[in-house]
This record gives C-alpha cells, sequence and structure tokens, in this order.
C-alpha cells in the first residue's frame, strides 16, 4: 500500500489550505481506495500560516484587549498551542493595512503597539515561544510601537516620551531599556520571507510606504526616522529582513528574536519529514506555480524536504509558468489542474473538482 501525502497550500480565490488537501485526498482515493493518505494543509508564511500553525499545534484561541494601528482600542485574538507554551498570532490582527479604509492609511501615524500588546498578554498567560507572522501591515514605525508596550521608553531631547509612529521618529533623542519587560526564558519566532533592510534604496520607507498610504514627500520623513531610529540602536539599518512589516522585523531581532522562513516553519510544524520514505509520492501546489514558487514558496520547501529522502514530487497549480525550468529543479511533475482556455472565473469556481480529478488521473498513472 502506497503513502501518498497531501501538502498543499491555499488556491487563493478557490481553496483553503484544508480544501486542497481533502479535494486531493479524495481524487486519490477514487483512484486507489486502499491508498495511504496524509493529509498535511501548508502555508508559506501568507495567508492562512496561523491556521495552519494552530492546527499542528492543537491551539485554542485566546482574546486579549489592545490597539489597532491608529491606537484605538480593540479586542485582538491570537491562539495558544494546547500544552500552553506557544502563541500564535499574526501582526495584521491588530496592525493590518486590510483593517484600515484607504483615507485612515498613514503610516506616519500607525503604529505596532498593539502587536507588542498581544506579545505580552501571552506571555503573561505562561507562553515561552511566540510564533509571530509579520505580513500585511500599515505600520512605518520601525517597530517602536512594540517596544513602547514591552515597557521601551523613547525620549525626546527634554524628557519627554515620544509617541511610538513613524512620522515621530526623528524626534526621538534617547531610548531607554530600563523598564523593559525580561524576556530571559522566551523564545520569539518571526514567520517573515522579507529580506529588505531597514534604510536605503531597497529599505523599508521607498519599497513598502507607499501602498501603506504614504505620500510621495512622506517617504523622505520615513527614511530619515528609520536612519535616525537606527543610530540609537546597536544593530545594523542594513541587517536583512530588517525592514519587514515597516520595520518591526529590525526591532525584533533588537530584542533578540530570529526570522524564520514561512514555509520551512510550517513544514517543519507538520512533521513532514518524519512522515517520508523514498516510496511516498509527494504532491503539493498552491494557486499559481512559475520562476517565483524558485524564492522560497511553499512547493519548492516540500521539495527540499522530499528529496533528502528521495521521494518524487509532483506540483499541481490553477496556473502554471515556467515549467521546464521548475522541472529542472527537480520536480518530478509540474501541471496544471485546468481545462485549456478555461477562464479565471471558470477556474476559481471549479478548482475542488478539477483538483480531484487531476490526481485522480495522476494516481491512476502510477
Amino acid at each position: 500500500m502506497r503513502r501518498i501525502v497531501m501538502a498543499f497550500d491555499s488556491f487563493k480565490g478557490s481553496m483553503t489550505a484544508f480544501e486542497a488537501v481533502e479535494a486531493a485526498a479524495q481524487g486519490a482515493l477514487d483512484a486507489c481506495p486502499d491508498a495511504e493518505i496524509v493529509r498535511l494543509p501548508m502555508a508559506d508564511g501568507g495567508e492562512g500560516t496561523r491556521e495552519v500553525l494552530s492546527h499542528y499545534l492543537h491551539c485554542r484561541e485566546c482574546r486579549c484587549e489592545s490597539h489597532d494601528a491608529l491606537m484605538r482600542p480593540m479586542v485582538a485574538t491570537y491562539a495558544v498551542s494546547g500544552d500552553g507554551q506557544t502563541a500564535v498570532m499574526d501582526m495584521a490582527t491588530v496592525a493590518g493595512l486590510s483593517m484600515l479604509s484607504a483615507e485612515e492609511r498613514n503610516p506616519l501615524k500607525t503604529s505596532t503597539y498593539g502587536v507588542g500588546e498581544m506579545v505580552m498578554d501571552a506571555m503573561r498567560r505562561g507562553c515561552r515561544r511566540i510564533v509571530l507572522g509579520i505580513g500585511g501591515s500599515s505600520t512605518q514605525d520601525g517597530g517602536t510601537g512594540l517596544l513602547t508596550a514591552l515597557g521601551v521608553r523613547l525620549l525626546d531631547g527634554q524628557g519627554h516620551d515620544v509617541q511610538p509612529f513613524g512620522g515621530e521618529l526623528s524626534r526621538i533623542e534617547t531610548i531607554d531599556w530600563s523598564g523593559m519587560v525580561s524576556l530571559e526564558g522566551i523564545t520569539i519566532d518571526v514567520v517573515c520571507d522579507v529580506t529588505n533592510p531597514l534604510c536605503g534604496d531597497n529599505g523599508t520607507s521607498y519599497v513598502y510606504a507607499r501602498q501603506k498610504g504614504a505620500r510621495e514627500e512622506d517617504i523622505p520623513v520615513l527614511e530619515a526616522g528609520m536612519r535616525h531610529f537606527a543610530s540609537l540602536c546597536s544593530l545594523s539599518p542594513e541587517t536583512p529582513g530588517g525592514g519587514a512589516a515597516g520595520g518591526l522585523g529590525y526591532a525584533l531581532m533588537l530584542i533578540g528574536a530570529r526570522l524564520v522562513h514561512g514555509a520551512e516553519a510550517v513544514v517543519d510544524a507538520a512533521g513532514l519529514e518524519r512522515l517520508l520514505t523514498p516510496d511516498t509520492l509527494v504532491l503539493t501546489g498552491e494557486g499559481k506555480i512559475d520562476s517565483q514558487t524558485l524564492n522560497g514558496k511553499l512547493p519548492l520547501e516540500v521539495l527540499r524536504v522530499a528529496q533528502r529522502h528521495r521521494c518524487p514530487v509532483v506540483a499541481l497549480a490553477g496556473l502554471v509558468e515556467d515549467r521546464e525550468h521548475l522541472l529542472a529543479t527537480g520536480f518530478r511533475d509540474v501541471r496544471s489542474i485546468n481545462a485549456p482556455g478555461a477562464s479565471l472565473a471558470e477556474a476559481m469556481e471549479t478548482a475542488k473538482a478539477r483538483l480531484r480529478e487531476a490526481v485522480k488521473k495522476l494516481t491512476l498513472r502510477g
């Protein structure tokens, strides 16, 4: 009896990772009812990551009082593992761009303070490990909001507190770390695939601030603030990943957090490696597979792990480009589940049935 591992990410707009895995499993069972099917919903740090990680960690939902990016009171939601040791949270839950209307988006005036409040709440509950996804931010505050929530004070030349907003960073003269909560024994894993530094042409202000509502004249202001803030800190503003989430990555590294590749974190949590033997067939995929998949997306991480055990890997997607390039990387096959010429609307509407049928045909062929 052959083992077939279904390790799918979501097909954005069509199927969640859980739905994709189930559709693929049903297709395999249609063709081979006696097959051993292993269902592993996946994610790569983006949409659905918290839900997938929570699944593997057997989490329960927790709520805490917090503030959104504009410092308005709200109730934040995150997850805690069954053993109470690990908290899984997304910064976008409190400081995400999607939480603000177009008129409200202004990275000069948004803060990550609420993210720090979630971290504090998790530690009060006894969590010793924080897994924090930082995609989809509305902020450019260099992570000063998070630091302030943890007890750090930002002071101007007169010793007055500076508000932790992107437009205020240049006013900071002193950073007082003395009141910061102890992180001894706490591990913070930051799920992040962004490698941009804090400052420079490839830094957070010039690359990401516009999409968060910044005007052209705001960009140099934000950049100057980031450079000034970094001049008061011990970490180089050129550190890869520091520019993630408007500099939140920089602040998290300042306090000892480690940046973890999203797909790698999920594949590890799912325990994929321990399920593989040389005769295991691995099916993976997501909505679109192309040359960008080779930049650390989920199918590539699955392939890397499977190759260590000499397992064949087939990738399925709604849209496939650069197929020959992908095959050269080591996939046994890469194919689209859609009929040639299918419209986008049709492809999205029939995605589950198409994936099931594609896996059925694949399994029948062996």
